[in-house]
């Protein structure tokens, strides 16, 4: 079989990557377009170590060997029939994310965006931090601690935001909720019990006149300056608007810095990349985190960023 075809995983209601799959239609690419959510009640697939993976839609097939690239961006929980129990839901879900993985790991193919195991261990905070920190990025000073004596000495004689070592987002029983950057108040410090049961990120709270938003695919380079500071409620963390118009504006970001965004993407193993950055009132930068996964659709509905065409060129 000719390898001739994009394998994307990622689940049905993903909306970008519509905007993908129109560009590699206009491309005249083949591709098969596996919604994790509806394995396995809908989509069908089998594993043979001899012959490899299929994986059926009802509408089209796909051996593994037709796989050219992948364009992995995410792994949900699949919809299951109401009459389990959660614990024949937490088997069922756990069987098929494991099938998964395994069974995506096996195919004959090293072009990714980007590779799932450079995906988890890039999402790792901390040792972002610590790759950024080699190649040169400005960091505010950072404490990352379950210990309440390393976080009273850390918050001493500076202004700290609070942030989660991981994503932020919690899967409540009425959904998702976030836990945004925030700022610590003299009240926030009076009783810390509970961080001897997670670890927090703190920092030093970066003055800024702005948000930027880099978006890294393979070589080409996208920024956005986000005008967080235009409003109080994105004033720490402009993911906490409550103004969904938000000002963007294009940024063009300098050589040395567009050049260590592409570095950090590259030491990650990454094709991908969404970074932010801060902007500074006296013109420096500091670096926050970068999402290996980040969103980026409203990038192009709001400054025109041929981000979804630049992701279909890099596949195919």
């Amino acid at each position: 079989m000719i390898a001739d075809t994009v394998l994307l995983i990622t689940a049905s209601y993903d909306e970008a990557a519509k905007h993908v799959t129109d560009h590699l239609e206009k491309f005249g690419v083949r591709y098969f377009r596996l919604d994790t959510d509806r394995f396995p009640t809908e989509v069908k697939a089998a594993f043979d170590p001899y012959d490899g993976l299929i994986l059926s839609d009802g509408k089209d097939n796909l051996h593994s060997s037709q796989v050219k690239s992948i364009w992995y961006r995410r792994n949900v929980a699949p919809i299951l029939p109401d009459y389990l129990d959660e614990y024949e839901r937490e088997f069922c879900i756990r069987e098929c994310k494991a099938f998964l993985e395994g069974a995506l790991a096996s195919i004959p193919t090293n072009r990714w965006l980007s590779n799932p195991s450079k995906i988890w261990r890039a999402e790792r905070k901390i040792y972002q931090l610590a790759v950024a920190r080699d190649i040169g990025f400005s960091i505010p000073p950072t404490a990352v601690t379950n210990d309440e004596t390393v976080t009273r000495h850390f918050v001493k004689s500076k202004e700290t935001v609070a942030k989660a070592v991981s994503s932020g987002y919690i899967d409540g029983p009425t959904g998702y909720s976030a836990m945004f950057t925030t700022t610590l108040t003299p009240s926030d410090l009076v009783n810390l019990n509970g961080l001897d049961l997670a670890p927090v990120t703190f920092q030093e709270k970066v003055q800024k006149i702005s948000d930027i938003r880099v978006t890294v695919i393979g070589r080409d380079v996208f920024a956005a300056e986000i005008l967080s500071q235009s409003h109080e409620s994105s004033e720490t963390d402009w993911r906490a608007t409550e103004d969904p118009e938000i000002e963007h504006i294009p940024y063009k970001l300098p050589n040395q810095l567009k050049s260590q965004c592409l570095e950090l993407t590259r030491r990650l193993g990454l094709g991908f990349g969404a970074i932010d950055l801060a902007l500074t009132p006296d013109e420096q930068y500091r670096f926050f985190e970068i999402n290996p996964n980040g969103e980026w659709l409203w990038l192009e509905y709001q400054l025109g960023f041929p981000i979804a065409e630049k992701i279909a060129s890099w596949l195919i």
